[in-house]
């Protein structure tokens, strides 16, 4: 009997779950075991954003929407890992913000 299963018969859409399996599980390795740096959060932000727009692109099939959702929605995937960076940048500067 003949394997059926190849690299070849892998989907799009397979390909890119276990693309992001891989990279979530990679993320969750780095976080646990890597000291806290900005080159880490820069990686883990980087992730973010290629993760939510490869859901966006295979899983959304946002791909083919209307222009101007596909610009709100990639524009959500890159503002917040950008925050996100820009929180651990400026991190004692906002908790003094905050602070009562």
């Amino acid at each position: 009997m003949k394997n059926n299963l190849s690299l070849n018969s892998i989907s799009a859409l397979d390909f890119s779950w276990i693309l992001l399996m891989i990279i979530t599980a990679a993320n969750a390795l780095v976080a646990e075991t890597a000291e806290p740096s900005l080159a880490i959060t820069a990686l883990i932000c980087g992730s973010i954003a290629y993760k939510g727009r490869r859901i966006m692109d295979y899983f959304m099939e946002l791909n083919h929407a209307n222009s101007t959702i596909q610009f709100f929605m990639r524009s959500y995937f890159h503002v917040f890992p950008a925050l996100i960076f820009l929180t651990e940048l400026f991190a004692e500067e906002l908790a003094a913000l905050t602070t009562l």
